[in-house]
């Protein structure tokens, strides 16, 4: 209820939490019809001249701990708004701060870079969109049963995407290890996976990997493109069109490599491989669980390939608790 009666939603997190909260944004618009507003925890203050008592805050940190979220939390509080914290620490700064805590119970997560948190947070901030949309009336009992459903199925699709993508994983490891750059790029739900997947290689691969909304290639990044360049594209059930800027890459001479679930209907020319995952039954719900896998795998074995060691990358922390 304090979701769909929000006058305003804000999300915010930093990093992987504010890619968590992309997809957030995405399922609150689409499934309760609710125009939030993604915010990186650190550009906090530009909002803040809107914040008010009619403002619900969606905080987005594993930890609970980080610095930024925390101090927009606590702004954004002074100035009446309420805040609903996600985290997976129980007793953390944004668990005795906020109005309500959502945790994700995945776990202590020992390794820098987030890998089962990221998809915690998403299935809990899917839960959280499914049951606003029933509060709001957008969705019948019915219906929010048949979701809630849906997302049973997560789990196992996430454990298939394992299996199938360890092997790709590696083997494009092996090849792109002296790559300096890359693109992964998507549309709709498939851009905010493209962001996740980006971050992930550059965190632990030190791979300069650049994600953004595909249709944006003709509007300047596609000048980067030649014979050889590598392109990643999220391939997702709401956007099967995407596959018109993958052939655009490849007529530019990029090596392409789509990811999709394996029912996703593509017309996919020669020259562009395409990695099927587990299907999703056309469910945006799980798609995330079908492509996050593949990613995630191939900055470790990029990592491995590279010689660094995946757990521990240089410059970052796990929690970053100051400024």
């Amino acid at each position: 209820g304090l979701v769909a009666g929000a006058g305003r939603l804000l999300i915010v997190g930093a990093g992987t939490s504010f890619h968590a909260g992309l997809l957030g944004h995405y399922y609150l618009s689409r499934l309760a019809g609710l125009l939030g507003h993604p915010v990186v925890a650190s550009e906090h203050k530009v909002y803040t001249p809107g914040v008010d008592g009619e403002t619900v805050v969606v905080a987005v940190s594993q930890s609970g701990e980080t610095y930024d979220t925390l101090e927009a939390v606590r702004e954004w509080r002074s100035r009446g708004a309420r805040v609903i914290g996600v985290t997976n620490v129980v007793g953390s700064a944004l668990d005795r701060e906020a109005d309500v805590t959502l945790y994700l119970r995945a776990g202590p997560e020992i390794g820098v870079a987030a890998t089962k948190t990221f998809l915690a947070q998403a299935i809990l901030l899917q839960t959280l969109s499914i049951a606003a949309a029933g509060e709001a009336g957008r969705l019948t009992p019915g219906e929010t049963r048949e979701l809630t459903g849906v997302l049973e199925g997560a789990p196992d699709v996430a454990r298939r995407a394992i299996l199938a993508s360890e092997g790709a994983a590696r083997e494009a490891a092996s090849l792109l290890k002296g790559a300096g750059s890359m693109y992964i790029i998507g549309r709709g739900l498939g851009g905010r996976l493209a962001m996740e997947a980006a971050l992930k290689v550059k965190e632990v691969s030190y791979i300069h990997a650049e994600a953004y909304p595909a249709g944006e290639s003709k509007h300047g990044p596609i000048a980067l493109v030649e014979p050889g360049f590598k392109v990643y594209v999220v391939a997702t059930s709401d956007s099967p069109e995407v596959m018109g800027n993958a052939i655009e890459m490849r007529a530019r001479g990029a090596s392409v490599t789509v990811v999709a679930p394996s029912d996703l209907q593509l017309d996919t020319p020669e020259g562009i491989e395409v990695l099927k995952m587990p299907p999703t039954g056309g469910e945006t719900l799980l798609d995330p669980y079908s492509l996050t896998p593949y990613f995630q795998l191939l900055a470790y074995h990029l990592a491995v390939a590279r010689g660094y060691d995946p757990d521990k990358p240089r410059n970052l922390a796990k929690t970053v608790t100051v400024e």
